[in-house]
């Protein structure tokens, strides 16, 4: 698993909503009707993850650079430790520069805006835009010290016979012992990616825009169809940070939805039930040329032909409307998206390497409740028709996928 484990963020994706909150999945806005939408997502502080079994684990990493971890770094590497090995099979055997942990955080906040107009009563367009800010931090120690003191003892009895035994014996020798700050060098000055610790940014997410058209007039059901293109205007993975969050996927995307529901006891209550499915299209990234997705890293940097996985998504939704201006509300979120491929990559073991887990699932459960003056407005009992919504979500279950916990304020404004 990459240090980078905040690639497993979904984050803090926003659905930024158009209809007002009363309306079902699948109503568009009145004729020439406008709408202004802000909304403000809050994630709880992410201290773990779902890993490829569906399992909860810590994002914390700990990882001993032993001889069988460290060989496949480089060639130049393994060809030293398979001089060890001729020389000194125990000193191969026993070879340990330590035990390194992290101890990973991360906080998210993000808001989204968004806006939408009525072409007709059927038709409605929209367009929104995610902002986040995003702060990761990682602490490096060193959890447990290095054996090369021993190591060094046993090759100082050992008696080479060639040229390049005698090299790697005294190299053997004169290896320091490590530390965390030894490590944090060896991953920037070598390998050439940018210092581990605390990291901040604030940067926009991938724009969306599309349409919803409404197939059906019945009062009390009905259905849509909707499509779009998400545009790469967030920023995308950086090669050279191992805590970098990416905000977007760099490439564009096309959506096709399907939203249907029905009211009951005059509007009483509601059930909805939407699904999306987006095609993510390939693009050509810079990526790390990694051999090993536990240990990523690579001084090389290649360009390649990445295709995302696509993606599913699905809400079911329930809805209760106590009073005209007051509703309450639980979604089930479920989103499944296919693991990402390269296919200008011929190495094996370097693109099973980069497509190790790249997979993801999700299951949330979403409560909320929702407040309105458009009632109010047309009754002319409030100047300004707007919804203001709060839910919170949680997440239920996962597959390579942070776990947090998050809060979202929805404001809408109409004119």
């Amino acid at each position: 698993m990459k240090i980078k484990t905040f690639t497993l963020l979904t984050v803090c994706v926003l659905s930024v909503g158009i209809q007002n909150i009363f309306a079902a999945s699948y109503d568009t806005l009145p004729k020439n009707v406008n709408t202004i939408v802000f909304k403000q997502v809050i994630a709880s502080k992410i201290q773990s993850k779902y890993n490829s079994k569906n399992e909860e684990d810590t994002l914390n990493l700990k990882e001993e650079f032993n001889s069988s971890r460290l060989e496949d770094i480089s060639s130049v590497i393994k060809s030293y430790f398979q001089e060890l090995r001729e020389i000194s099979p125990e000193s191969y055997n026993n070879f340990s520069l330590g035990e390194f942990s992290a101890d990973v955080q991360a906080d998210v906040t993000a808001q989204g805006l968004g806006y939408g107009f009525g072409l007709t009563d059927h038709l409605t367009v929209y367009g929104s835009l995610p902002i986040y800010h995003i702060k990761t931090d990682i602490k490096f120690k060193q959890s447990k010290d290095s054996n090369l003191a021993a190591v060094q003892a046993t090759m100082r009895n050992s008696n080479p016979d060639t040229a390049i035994g005698k090299f790697v014996k005294d190299l053997t020798l004169q290896l320091p012992n490590t530390n965390a700050e030894l490590l944090q060098s060896l991953v920037v000055n070598y390998y050439g990616y940018k210092p581990i610790g605390k990291w901040e940014k604030d940067a926009l997410g991938d724009a969306e825009v599309g349409f919803i058209y409404r197939l059906t007039d019945f009062y009390d059901r009905g259905v849509s169809i909707s499509a779009g293109a998400v545009l790469p205007t967030g920023t995308s993975d950086d090669p050279d940070s191992l805590q970098d969050v990416s905000t977007g996927d760099g490439q564009y995307d096309a959506f096709t939805e399907v939203a249907t529901g029905i009211s009951f006891l005059d509007n009483t209550f509601q059930f909805d039930v939407k699904g999306r499915y987006t095609y993510q299209f390939a693009s050509q990234k810079e990526v790390r040329w990694i051999n090993d997705s536990n240990l990523p890293l690579s001084k090389t940097k290649k360009t390649v032909n990445q295709k995302l996985g696509n993606k599913i998504d699905a809400a079911l939704t329930l809805t209760y409307n106590p009073l005209y201006w007051l509703n309450f509300n639980t979604s089930l979120l479920v989103t499944n998206t296919s693991a990402t491929t390269y296919s200008n990559v011929s190495d094996a073991k370097v693109r099973a390497a980069l497509e190790s887990n790249t997979e993801s699932q999700s299951r949330w459960v979403r409560v909320g409740f929702g407040v309105s003056t458009i009632e109010a407005y047309k009754r002319k009992q409030f100047d300004m028709p707007m919804d203001v919504g709060v839910s919170a979500q949680r997440l239920l279950n996962a597959k390579n996928t942070a776990s947090y916990d998050r809060f979202d304020i929805d404001f809408k404004l109409y004119f």
